[in-house]
């Protein structure tokens, strides 16, 4: 037997069955068709409701922001799919690399237009005042799907399968009138335009695609705090095809993680020793290793941060500046030879690599988590025997290595080999 099953509304016609797209395809739902959970609305948030596992669009202006747990609520490439209908006269729109606001249209991202009969002449499946759609390809009180794909610097629109817009952002593109309308990662956002735009949402998809693996890993190296020489350390991160790098000198201790609206980094390098972070910036920090930006913490940057307890739970040891209740003083020793030993081989950073002399700083009686899965060990008795390791951070990948001194060890082949391994592995492009 068949069995067909039709949900009726009131002034709608019969609601389309659900589309379930398979797991083995990467597609997740945002919306579980009975509540708002995962979303939250701007100013008038009475303008959405939930009615037979749609999202209703009726009221006075606001955006309906996916907040929810899925890639923690941040997206750089994408598919995203929903089934839309729409009243006679409506407007509405789904944003994407966007971020909440409480009041107003969205000032970050790149909204997809729903609007088949409003007055306003751009129509569905327009990249609005970008790449614009003039002639409407669906119809008001019929379902139509809009698909939004997303991959890299490159933007296409479809609407029921007929490709709208297939957009490629320029470089250095900056638009006249928006200038936060631009390609970057953020989340998702409904629009309620104006009271009279009803119109319907739901079967809401998104499946996270992966950047191509032939972008060139972008690394930030965040320095302060330390004195050391510039042009040796600097030449660790030089001469490699896939690996571009900028510093960013903290002058007030954190301030890159002030606010990461714009964030276009694949790894962090922490190669500072600076203390100050306020509850923000640690908010914003952990933001970040939750969306799987890497991490690569280096040498002093064991003394960072003393005052925030979960900084030695994100990079896996603690140098102790001062004795507490419970760790005596950590101590270090400069201009001494000493072996790093190799303890797992078969680790993507280390693998085929052989114990090797070096020339560095220890640092002794440091603290270590106990989930660290140590890569690195020395039998040198002025440092502690773990001085390398990798650990998981929210999604991050987070490798700490406590050898990085000076220019003797910057020079040495092993560690450099080392340090871009880690950034390729931090970067989820070594496995």
């Amino acid at each position: 037997m068949v069995l067909f099953a039709s949900i009726f509304f009131t002034g709608c016609q019969t609601t389309p069955e659900k589309k379930v797209y398979g797991e083995e395809e990467g597609w997740q739902s945002l919306f579980d068709g009975v509540t708002l959970n995962g979303w939250k609305a701007s100013e008038n948030k009475g303008t959405f409701t939930v009615r037979d596992g749609m999202i209703v669009v009726d009221g006075t202006r606001s955006h309906l922001f996916y907040v929810g747990p899925i890639e923690n609520a941040h997206f750089k490439n994408f598919e995203f799919k929903a089934d839309i209908m729409t009243r006679p006269g409506a407007n509405s729109g789904i944003y994407f690399h966007t971020k909440y606001q409480e009041t107003g249209w969205p000032d970050k991202g790149f909204e997809v237009q729903v609007n088949n009969t409003h007055s306003d002449k751009r129509k569905t499946g327009g990249l609005y005042a970008v790449s614009d759609v003039y002639k409407a390809p669906a119809e008001d009180n019929e379902w139509f799907t809009e698909h939004i794909i997303v991959q890299d610097k490159r933007i296409i629109i479809k609407v029921n399968g007929r490709t709208m817009v297939d957009w490629t952002e320029p470089e250095d593109y900056r638009h006249p009138d928006f200038p936060g309308c631009k390609i970057s990662s953020g989340t998702f956002a409904l629009q309620g335009h104006d009271p009279k735009s009803i119109v319907y949402y739901k079967n809401i998809m998104v499946k996270p695609l992966p950047s191509k693996p032939t972008d060139k890993i972008k690394v930030v190296i965040v320095t302060g705090g330390h004195g050391f020489e510039r042009e040796p350390f600097f030449s660790l991160f030089d001469g490699y095809d896939d690996i571009e790098y900028v510093e960013a000198q903290q002058k007030d201790h954190s301030e890159i993680f002030e606010d990461i609206s714009g964030w276009d980094y694949d790894v962090i390098v922490l190669y500072n020793m600076t203390q100050n972070i306020s509850l923000q910036r640690q908010k914003n920090f952990v933001n970040l290793l939750n969306r799987g930006v890497g991490l690569l913490a280096m040498h002093h940057t064991m003394g960072s941060f003393q005052q925030w307890p979960s900084y030695r739970k994100i990079i896996g040891g603690k140098y102790y500046l001062e004795a507490t209740d419970t760790n005596a003083a950590s101590t270090y020793k400069h201009d001494l030879d000493f072996t790093v030993r190799i303890v797992d081989k078969s680790h993507p950073i280390t693998r085929g690599m052989s114990d090797f002399e070096i020339n560095d700083e220890t640092y002794k009686n440091c603290g270590f988590e106990k989930d660290n899965h140590v890569l690195l060990t020395t039998d040198e008795p002025t440092s502690d025997k773990s001085i390398g390791w990798v650990r998981r951070y929210g999604k991050a990948r987070v490798f700490c290595i406590q050898v990085g001194h000076g220019p003797s060890v910057y020079a040495n082949t092993n560690y450099r080999r080392l340090v871009a391994r880690a950034i390729r592995w931090c970067a989820g492009r070594l496995d």
